[in-house]
């Protein structure tokens, strides 16, 4: 499961975002980071692995079916589960 999420090309660079150093970027957080051009929230949390269907994201949680189209940073929690999404353009 990825913990990081970068949607299209960010403002701020995904390592000043995600990590405290560069070497904390390139050891760690890189690889648990998962760049994507979907906005629709809930297949980003299917490409995430965080959840395994849509279906079971409008059935338990209708309110994160929703596109994300502006620029934001947004943490989404699914059980004990947290992902922290970057949206670029």
């Amino acid at each position: 499961m990825f913990h990081n999420v970068v949607i299209g090309k960010p403002l701020v660079t995904p390592d000043n975002l995600f990590a405290f150093s560069f070497e904390d970027w390139d050891k760690n957080e890189f690889n648990d980071t998962l760049f994507t051009e979907e906005r629709f929230l809930p297949k980003v949390m299917v490409e995430a692995g965080m959840v395994k269907s849509v279906n079971e994201v409008r059935r338990n949680q209708p309110k994160l079916c929703r596109t994300l189209n502006k620029i934001d940073f947004e943490e989404v929690k699914w059980g004990k589960n947290k992902i922290y999404i970057c949206i670029g353009e």
